[in-house]
């Protein structure tokens, strides 16, 4: 267990994936919270102020990127993940926010330990352009 004291929010609207990888993420010792829509994770984000979120791309009402801008805004302290069954290039807005193309993780992710790897890095400040 690696990820003691850290608090995830994981937004997802697939409940089966959104189980999953929380169960596994719990199992590693981290505190995971749940969303199945950005704007559910708003006001989630607003009131736990997690370390990272882990954000599907594709989301009922805004999208993921919509969805890390604003929640970026809410509270710039939180990295954030993209967990996405499709192929997706960053955007200039992601970017500026600091987000690589470490930070992405196309569905289904085989090996978890590659998440909570990434998971650990950004929580203890190891350089973002990993995987880059």
């Amino acid at each position: 267990m690696n990820g003691a004291g850290i608090t995830l929010l994981l937004v997802d609207d697939d409940e089966m994936i959104r189980d999953c990888i929380s169960a596994y993420l719990e199992d590693e010792g981290y505190n995971v919270r749940c969303a199945a829509s950005g704007e559910e994770a708003l006001d989630v984000i607003a009131a736990i102020r997690p370390a990272i979120c882990i954000t599907d791309l594709r989301l009922p009402g805004m999208n993921g990127e919509v969805f890390i801008c604003q929640a970026h805004r809410i509270c710039p302290e939180t990295g954030f993940l993209l967990h996405t069954g499709m192929a997706y290039v960053l955007s200039d807005e992601l970017r500026a926010i600091g987000m690589t193309a470490g930070d992405i993780f196309l569905k289904p992710i085989h090996e978890l330990s590659s998440l909570t790897k990434r998971i650990n890095g950004i929580a203890s400040g190891v350089n973002r352009d990993a995987g880059d």
